[in-house]
This record gives C-alpha cells, sequence and structure tokens, in this order.
C-alpha cells in the first residue's frame, strides 16, 4: 500500500514538473513575442519617422544575427590524440597525459579519436636477436598508428573538408620524429587547422606563404602542446605547413637567437673515419644533454634502426636554460630555426654529404613530430639512453 502510495505521489510529481516546464516555456514564449513586437514601437519613439536610420538598423541587426548563427554553428573540428607508450620503459609510463589529452580534446571540439599502440622497447640486457626484433616491431607499431589516425582524416575529409584538426602526441622523441615523418605522406591534403591566423614574432601572419603545390601536398593541421606554466592544459604549439621550411626573418632571427643558439663548431672531436654527423637539439631544461650527446656521437652508439656509428663532426642548437615560452609563435619559429641552421650548416659543407645524419634531440614531443614531417627522410634519431660501446653493425 505504501508502495503503490509512493509510486503515484512521484508519477504526480513528475506530471507536475512536466506541466510546469511547459508553462515556463510558454510564458517564456509570450513574453519572447511582447518584447519583439514592442521594440519597433520603442525605437519609432525615439527616431521618429527616420527611415533610412530605421533601414540601417534593420540591416545590422539582420547581420549580427546571421553572424552569431554563423559562429554558433561553426564545426570545432576533432581533436585526435596518439599516445605511444613503451613498454619495458626505464621508468613507468604515465597514463595522465593521455586522460587529460582527451578530457582536453572533447572540451574543445566537436569529437574526439584516440589511437594507442603500445611500443615494446629492448632492454639493454637483450641479445641482438631481441633487440631487433623489438626494432622491427616499433617500426611497425609506428606505422600502423599513422595509418589509423589516416583512416579518420580521410573520413573527414570526404565529410568536410573544412573541418578543423588537432594532434595531441604522447611518444618517445624518436617515435614522435618518425611518426611526423611518417605523417608527411598519410595525410589528407584538404584538411585545415583549427583555429585563426596568428601573428608571428615579427608581427607578419604565421600561414603558409610557401608555394601553393608545395602546401597541398599535406594537410595544415596544429599540434597540440601540454602547457607547464599556462592556465590551460594543452595549447596550440605548431601548424604543420610548407611555413615551416622558410627561414626566419631579419626580426625573427634576432628572436630565434634568444631561444636557441646555434653553434656551428662545438667542442667536439670527430672521429676521422666516422661515417656519420650529429645533429644536436636541446630545446628543453637539460643541462647535461648537449655534453652526453657530444659524447656518445664521438665514441659510436646506435640509432634506433641499430645501426653502430660514430660522428666526424656536429651541429649544436642550444636552448635557453628555461623551457620555450608556451605560444604558438615561438614553438614555430623554434622549429623553422632549427631547420635552417641544419640546411645551411649541411649546404656550406658539401664534404659530408655523403655521411649520414644523426639526431640527438631533448624538446617537446610536438618539436619533435615537426622536425620529423621536416626532415624525417633524411636524418636518423637517436634513442636516450644513448647505447654506446658496441663496434659492430646490426640490422
Amino acid at each position: 500500500m505504501g508502495l503503490s502510495r509512493a509510486r503515484a505521489t512521484d508519477k504526480a510529481r513528475t506530471a507536475v514538473e512536466g506541466t510546469s516546464r511547459w508553462v515556463v516555456a510558454a510564458l517564456a514564449g509570450v513574453a519572447a513575442a511582447v518584447a519583439v513586437g514592442t521594440v519597433p514601437d520603442v525605437i519609432k519613439s525615439w527616431l521618429g519617422d527616420q527611415r533610412e536610420l530605421l533601414t540601417a538598423l534593420c540591416v545590422a541587426s539582420a547581420a549580427v544575427f546571421a553572424g552569431i548563427n554563423l559562429w554558433q554553428q561553426r564545426s570545432k573540428g576533432v581533436g585526435i590524440v596518439i599516445a605511444l607508450p613503451r613498454t619495458n620503459w626505464r621508468a613507468a609510463w604515465s597514463v595522465q597525459w593521455a586522460a587529460a589529452a582527451v578530457a582536453h580534446a572533447r572540451r574543445h571540439h566537436d569529437s574526439c579519436f584516440t589511437v594507442r599502440q603500445d611500443i615494446e622497447a629492448a632492454s639493454p640486457d637483450d641479445d641482438a636477436e631481441a633487440k631487433a626484433a623489438a626494432r622491427e616491431a616499433r617500426t611497425a607499431t609506428i606505422e600502423l598508428a599513422c595509418n589509423l589516425v589516416n583512416a579518420r582524416l580521410t573520413e573527414l575529409a570526404e565529410a568536410d573538408p573544412s573541418t578543423p584538426v588537432s594532434l595531441y602526441v604522447n611518444a618517445a622523441l624518436p617515435d614522435a620524429f618518425e611518426l611526423g615523418a611518417t605523417f608527411k605522406f598519410n595525410v589528407h591534403r584538404r584538411l585545415r587547422s583549427i583555429g585563426a591566423p596568428s601573428k608571428g614574432v615579427d608581427g607578419s601572419s604565421t600561414r603558409a606563404s610557401a608555394p601553393a603545390e608545395e602546401l597541398e601536398a599535406v594537410a595544415d593541421v596544429v599540434l597540440s602542446q601540454r602547457a607547464e606554466f599556462a592556465r590551460t592544459d594543452f595549447f596550440p604549439a605548431v601548424r604543420i605547413s610548407g611555413r615551416l621550411k622558410e627561414p626566419p626573418g631579419p626580426a625573427e632571427t634576432v628572436r630565434a637567437a634568444k631561444l636557441a643558439k646555434v653553434i656551428e663548431e662545438p667542442d667536439f672531436d670527430g672521429a676521422p673515419d666516422g661515417e656519420a654527423v650529429a645533429l644536436v637539439v636541446h630545446l628543453a631544461d637539460n643541462p647535461m644533454m648537449v655534453a652526453e650527446a657530444l659524447l656518445a656521437a664521438r665514441e659510436g652508439c646506435l640509432d634506433v634502426n641499430g645501426r653502430w656509428e660514430r660522428c666526424r663532426a656536429a651541429l649544436v642548437i642550444d636552448g635557453a636554460p628555461a623551457n620555450m615560452p608556451e605560444t604558438t609563435g615561438d614553438f614555430e619559429l623554434v622549429v623553422r630555426h632549427v631547420y635552417a641552421a641544419w640546411s645551411a650548416w649541411i649546404k656550406e659543407r658539401p664534404h659530408y654529404a655523403g655521411l649520414r645524419p644523426r639526431l640527438f634531440i631533448t624538446a617537446p614531443a610536438s618539436v619533435a613530430f615537426a622536425l620529423g614531417w621536416l626532415m624525417g627522410q633524411k636524418v636518423t634519431p637517436v634513442p636516450h639512453p644513448y647505447e654506446t660501446g658496441e663496434s659492430c653493425t646490426s640490422s
């Protein structure tokens, strides 16, 4: 009896609440109609019979209404989270980054797509066969992740070519670099990045101004970077486009020199018989990185493909003691700065043209990805911790 009475009470309450919502909606509609109906009379009472002014006011109001409607219907695009955690890593791989990236992508985009592929890292104690198997599996995993992302981007482009896209990449730096290199040829060409064009450090637009045929070869997507100092979790760090291949202008060069110093002749005793050259990129607060990288380059170490080599020469790009400013302009400028410095250095030394370039890098993952997109087909990254002391070449 009590149960039946409780159910009856709940039904009555639900009916009342439903009815009240309809009543409120009806009253709101009537109030809106009355307000809209009285607006013309109020305007006429103030402006009188000024037809030209009333016509202009009507056109302006219609334009504002249309603009607000279009703004509300705009596409916020898709956020694609790419996580390549390494198993058997020297420290536990944090899952907090991926969770934060997914949450941010869902807040700021219409949809979110996640690609997670575990990469099994070989242990230093593994034999040569196990290490070779791990390297092959790693390459296959990176290609699979890129293919999954490309399939999603192709679907988006077929539905709406103007869909904005943001990429969130969490991977070891060599993996992020090679993911960018693979991405160069797989991304659908008609997608664009999210957000309006921003200004560079010299006031110029950061939108791509490279030749049209070059810009059409890749998508213009934005890489989101985890923020350490900003009030938001992530910020748009680098837009992938032909703009990254442009050397910095005069004002940008001054700014770039403050962010990262180019050392063309570092304190480095290269191996005369070395078959490689080293590009050392230090863009994070790691004071020992440059010295450790040069030591490994001089003594010889393994790259991600298992090739052991010593370096004959080295170019160092050393960042400031603190991390880079968390702005799109500075991140893109640093990427262009590194690419321009390396291109000029190798061009001025044609006797190194036959040597294999190796990358030693400490930087945000978005920068590593962008550098891989720019020069991943020619430069091979070296994983950290550096494996030295082997004088044989493995495949």
